[in-house]
């Protein structure tokens, strides 16, 4: 869905479910803005811990991810790091494909849960530079690094190349509908879609937007075969044809300068969906078409973010705030 993004020399990396606690220069003079939560309330707080991820299995059970992964049992009012989860420090993106069945990835391991999250088991990746991931069912799952998008079909056992994008590094960003068909952004503006489980991809556009900096965390997500969205740095993109063709419906920008690079969007049907930038999150009630502010940070920055159906959602930050929405 979801999943740390760092600040390196350029300015903001990617994090998100990305993350390492950002390096920001911080000055006695810099004020402290106010937020403005509208429907949204601080329901805790994990002191001293920059937060990268979120996910929920259910109304009272979800997870967190940190220094350490944490767990809370009441609606995310309290939290407790989870006991059996050795080995598990700073992962970043967290994903569940059932109430049982979940996985965090952090740049070179993951880690594995069949039993709700009580017990996590942590796995190699063959990598050092993983940054998304995406399992289609318990077995069947991707995660992107900058060389290109590896598969594994035995739960993060072993890997192969699925997709790969010749020429200077790049992040890819996959979403899939079942275990065959599936789509995947690339962070130098190329989209494309197989129906094959990724034995053979058809590229639908290069006219994607292009990251500046190769650490930015965006997000796919896909409706049906036709009506997907990518959430990257200047907002949110639309396509009605498969990823052939986009459109803009939000500029979540700065004087036209792109600002975001933990792009996050979710959809809890064809209608409702949340797109979360680095400072704001947006609501859409029509199918992604327009869009209205429905919180915003004054100094802090959002990270993750998880709805688990159309009336409760939550977020974290980087302060290691968590926040939900209740309607």
């Amino acid at each position: 869905m979801f999943s740390f993004l760092i600040l390196i020399t350029a300015g903001l990396s990617c994090r998100k479910s990305n993350y390492i606690p950002p390096l920001t220069p911080v000055t006695p003079l810099t004020p402290t803005l106010p937020d403005s939560l509208l429907n949204w309330n601080v329901v805790s707080t994990l002191s001293g811990t920059a937060l990268s991820d979120i996910w929920f299995t259910s109304a009272s059970k979800g997870f967190a991810l940190g220094d350490k992964i944490y767990q809370t049992l009441d609606g995310g009012s309290s939290w407790a790091e989870v006991p059996n989860a050795s080995g598990t420090n700073h992962f970043f993106n967290l994903f569940f494909v059932n109430t049982q069945v979940g996985f965090a990835q952090g740049f070179s391991q993951m880690a594995t849960t069949v039993d709700g999250g009580d017990s996590w088991t942590v796995k190699s990746l063959p990598t050092t530079t993983g940054y998304t991931i995406f399992f289609a069912n318990p077995s069947v799952g991707f995660f992107g690094d900058v060389g290109g998008l590896e598969k594994t079909t035995d739960a993060g056992n072993s890997w192969v190349t699925n997709f790969s994008d010749a020429g200077i590094q790049k992040n890819y960003y996959p979403y899939f509908l079942n275990s065959d068909t599936g789509f995947v952004a690339t962070g130098s503006g190329k989209c494309a879609a197989t129906s094959d489980g990724g034995q053979t991809w058809q590229i639908r556009t290069t006219n994607l937007p292009a990251n500046q900096i190769p650490q930015i965390y965006n997000q796919l997500f896909f409706l049906d075969r036709n009506t997907g969205f990518y959430a990257c740095p200047t907002g949110v993109m639309k396509t009605s044809d498969g990823g052939q063709s986009w459109q803009n419906v939000l500029l979540d920008s700065v004087d036209g300068i792109a600002i975001n690079t933990i792009n996050v969007i979710k959809f809890v049907d064809r209608y409702n969906g949340y797109y979360k930038g680095l400072s704001a999150i947006y609501k859409s009630l029509d199918g992604g078409q327009t869009w209205s502010l429905n919180c915003k940070l004054g100094s802090d920055k959002f990270i993750g973010m998880y709805f688990l159906d159309i009336h409760t959602g939550w977020a974290c930050t980087d302060k290691g705030r968590i926040l939900r929405i209740q309607q």
